[in-house]
């Protein structure tokens, strides 16, 4: 029988951890009112509670390979649950003029339009620049989905080579990788106790609803499917990007 792996152990229990705050604090803001403020509020103080985490955490940045003008990850899809893309699209009306949000809008259609509805596999997904990927930068870096914060890696190449093979073994830091990921399923557990849907979207898809539409949070809160068509299509063989 295999001896145990402490790292292993610690990173099981702090996901434990993190999750339950996460739930705890998110569950705290659903429970005022069933509105998009509270929705907002709600991944607000889970991301709050992720990076509290990260802060007092072990990661050190010079360790990562991560850092503005690399972009490899921004070229692949990524998932994100209905309550995040809301919370974007609320955030760029409140922080965008007129104009910006118009071209923001102008790329994610035209992502949209050659993405839309295909498995995220090389085959049928090739690589493609996010469209919040601006000058080597994410436009909306401060409020970017929970996948994305998680994502790091101690090697630019693998990064690289991962925008084209369906499995590789990657470095990473698994405190940032595991905080992350734990805080948006414990974001997602607040969700399921209020019966609100916390199932993975394509970010591009959906963010295109989120924007189109500037009653989508209402509806959404009312039941209706208003991402119908924006479901994650994740390939079974691919362990990466989701956190």
């Amino acid at each position: 029988m295999p001896e145990p792996n402490p790292l292993m152990a610690r990173a099981a229990e702090h996901h434990r951890l993190v999750l339950s705050d996460g739930r705890t604090a998110a569950d705290d803001r659903l429970a005022v009112d069933r509105s998009p403020g509270a929705v907002y509020d709600a991944v607000d103080a889970v991301v709050g509670i992720a990076d509290a985490h990260m802060r007092r955490g072990p990661t050190e940045a010079s360790s990562l390979a991560c850092k503005r003008g690399c972009a490899h990850c921004c070229h692949r899809p990524v998932g994100a649950p209905a309550a995040v893309v809301l919370r974007i699209a609320a955030a760029l009306r409140e922080q965008a003029s007129e104009s910006e949000l118009a071209e923001i809008l102008a790329r994610v259609v035209s992502l949209d339009e050659k993405t839309h509805g295909a498995r995220w596999s090389p085959s049928e997904r090739p690589p493609h620049p996010c469209a919040f990927l601006l000058d080597g930068a994410c436009r909306i870096y401060p409020i970017r989905p929970f996948v994305c914060r998680a994502w790091n890696s101690a090697d630019e190449g693998a990064c690289r080579r991962a925008l084209g093979e369906d499995v590789l073994e990657m470095r990473f830091d698994l405190f940032q990788r595991t905080t992350y990921a734990a805080a948006e399923q414990g974001l997602k557990a607040a969700l399921e106790r209020r019966r609100m849907d916390s199932a993975d979207l394509e970010l591009t898809a959906a963010m295109r609803v989120a924007l189109e539409n500037r009653d989508a949070c209402d509806r959404w809160l009312r039941g209706e499917r208003v991402f119908a068509g924006c479901e994650a299509k994740p390939d079974p063989r691919r362990r990466l990007p989701l956190a």
